[in-house]
């Protein structure tokens, strides 16, 4: 989303005014029911940006570590009669039953739970921005034809 230097001082106050009126769902349907066509279009461009889930990052961990897990839990059972081999499988196994148990004992850090509350924020700003851009294009059509 390219926004030119001269519009892009009104679009920041937008998007701050947006934010801070997220949390009351009246006064956010009354400023983006003022806004122009472009205008939510815009909003939407920005608040529909790519914003990932705290959640995602324990997950895609537990995955990791399960996947090696069971790696190592095969190679304990075949290589049982190699020392050298059994060793390292028993460490790799201890390191990622660790890296495994640390997402549950660890409490997500504030700034984490800050962006996911932020984001929560902006889905609902877009899902009504959603709501209102297919309303005025709806009149939009019922106008042309």
């Amino acid at each position: 989303m390219l926004i030119s230097k001269k519009d892009l001082d009104p679009f920041s106050k937008l998007i701050s005014t947006l934010t801070e009126k997220a949390d009351d769902i009246i006064a956010l349907n009354e400023a983006l029911d003022s806004l122009s066509l472009e205008e939510l279009e815009r909003s939407k461009a920005y608040f529909s940006g790519t914003g990932k889930r705290t959640s995602f990052q324990q997950l895609r961990t537990i995955i990791i570590g399960s996947y090696t897990a069971g790696m190592m839990i095969f190679f304990l059972t075949m290589f049982q009669e190699y020392f050298f081999v059994a060793v390292i499988a028993v460490l790799f196994l201890l390191i990622c039953f660790i890296e495994l148990a640390r997402p549950v004992f660890t409490l997500p850090v504030k700034p984490n739970l800050a962006l996911a509350y932020a984001r929560g924020k902006y889905d609902r700003i877009v899902g009504l921005i959603d709501v209102i851009l297919i309303e005025r294009y709806t009149e939009i059509r019922k106008n042309k034809y």
